[in-house]
């Protein structure tokens, strides 16, 4: 009899820990931060397990695809009557793409939740289109813009409601950008120099697993 009642016992347990370390291997997600950032857009980010979810093992590695179609608009002053602004609010439009591939790093047993750090790429290329509304301007642009990057991060993805989660995501950021530049009279670009830039930045996606 208590052969049997521990043979049950050693069951459940498995069963139990199976359950507990057995995790979705997928998160689907788009970024809450993108529509807002400078160039705005919209995200879509697909993440899976590299371990096939059954491990005991305290860390995992999990690869993430982000696309962003780069879409957006800023306005400008074009007029100021008695200390009254008046603006375009389609003086520079942003069309183009970005794609950022990552790497990520679980501290937990319950990857893709949970603590982890990454590091990623970046690649963008858009265009910046300007329109000068004022009376004799002549400073209409396109400009075409390619920016290389990459960073590292830490981050923290967790479970808000059954399947929806958050993934609350911070770090360090470099870009290599090169541009050029063609007035609206002209017919070529013109090359600019090239420049560094460096910030840290923070992200939120709101996701699916599955």
């Amino acid at each position: 009899m208590i052969k049997y009642l521990v043979s049950i016992l050693m069951l459940v347990s498995v069963v139990c820990q199976s359950q507990t370390f057995r995790v979705s291997d997928n998160v689907l997600s788009t970024s809450l931060y993108q529509p807002f950032a400078q160039v705005g857009g919209y995200t879509l980010a697909f993440e899976r397990m590299l371990d096939p979810g059954y491990s005991r093992n305290a860390a995992q590695f999990s690869y993430k695809v982000n696309a962003t179609l780069l879409s957006d608009k800023r306005k400008a002053e074009i007029s100021n009557i008695d200390g009254q602004p008046f603006y375009d609010p389609d003086a520079f439009r942003y069309n183009g793409f970005m794609f950022v591939p990552e790497l990520k790093y679980y501290f937990t047993w319950d990857a893709p939740m949970g603590v982890y750090l990454n590091v990623f790429g970046t690649y963008s290329s858009y265009t910046e289109s300007y329109t000068d509304e004022k009376v004799n301007s002549n400073g209409d642009y396109d400009k075409k813009i390619s920016e290389l990057g990459r960073g590292v991060g830490a981050g923290i993805q967790y479970i808000v409601f059954r399947n929806i989660t958050m993934d609350v995501v911070g770090g360090y950021h470099l870009k290599d950008i090169s541009s050029k530049t063609k007035p609206i009279n002209s017919d070529e670009f013109t090359a600019n120099p090239d420049t560094q830039t460096d910030r840290l930045y923070l992200n939120v996606y709101l996701g699916f697993n599955f």
